[in-house]
């Protein structure tokens, strides 16, 4: 335990989350388990962190759920050998290096899942894209929040791809950029109406290169949106 070197969880974490979080992040660094991956007792990790033993336990199923931990009657908790069965995406830090890195990720994703969708979209995943479309051109109109119907916009893109992957992933990423989404729009909205309607001209360029099944101008105009939205984002910050 002397190499774990913790501080105590600040109250307003979430006490189970923020334990379970520096958890994994000891584990991940391999400073914690000791022979045989066995990890410390719970009363020596509720001294650690500064917290009570229940909290320790709830912070241990967080892990267990995830497959990171195994329990041995009798014997202890144990860091699995075979690691997590869940994958993690942790908010990026707040600096424009960590906006940089969640969108240099973003267009991983979306940019050829868009290429894909220009390729292989039937005509009722055209009419849905075009029916996100149209709702999203209401909420700018309406100057409303339109965060659910960009989400949404972009979702039925997605599933055009018919690629699972994609799919599946995309709705992982969903419940972790909203709150970025939601900041662009609002910023973008606050600070002028050419901003907001440029934003609508993007998704417009996406879903006409869709319709037109051109891949090559489909990918350039999801990159176009993506690198436009991060350098938004930066320039709010300033």
């Amino acid at each position: 335990m002397d190499t774990l070197d913790e501080q105590p969880i600040l109250r307003g974490e979430g006490l189970a989350a923020g334990v379970a979080q520096r958890l994994r992040h000891a584990i991940e660094r391999r400073d914690i388990a000791a022979a045989g991956n066995r990890l410390p007792s719970e009363a020596a990790l509720a001294k650690a962190y500064g917290v009570s033993r229940p909290v320790i336990r709830e912070a241990m199923s967080l892990l267990k759920s995830e497959g990171l931990v195994i329990s041995h009657q009798g014997r202890g908790q144990f860091v699995n050998p075979q690691g997590s069965n869940v994958f993690r995406l942790e908010p990026p830090p707040d600096s424009e290096e960590g906006l940089s890195e969640l969108f240099e990720f973003l267009l991983a994703v979306e940019v050829p899942a868009t290429r894909l969708a220009a390729q292989r979209r039937s005509p009722a995943e055209l009419d849905a894209i075009r029916g996100a479309y149209q709702r999203l051109y209401q909420a700018t109109r309406d100057l409303g929040d339109g965060t659910d119907e960009d989400e949404a916009f972009h979702r039925a893109i997605v599933q055009a791809s018919h690629n699972q992957y994609f799919i599946a992933f995309a709705g992982f990423l969903d419940t972790r950029v909203r709150r970025l989404i939601r900041t662009a729009r609002k910023n973008t909205r606050n600070r002028s109406m050419e901003l907001v309607w440029q934003v609508q001209r993007e998704h417009e360029a996406i879903l006409r290169a869709i319709e037109d099944g051109d891949p090559e101008r489909a990918s350039t105009a999801a990159a176009a949106h993506l690198n436009n939205a991060a350098a938004r984002l930066v320039l709010y910050r300033q």
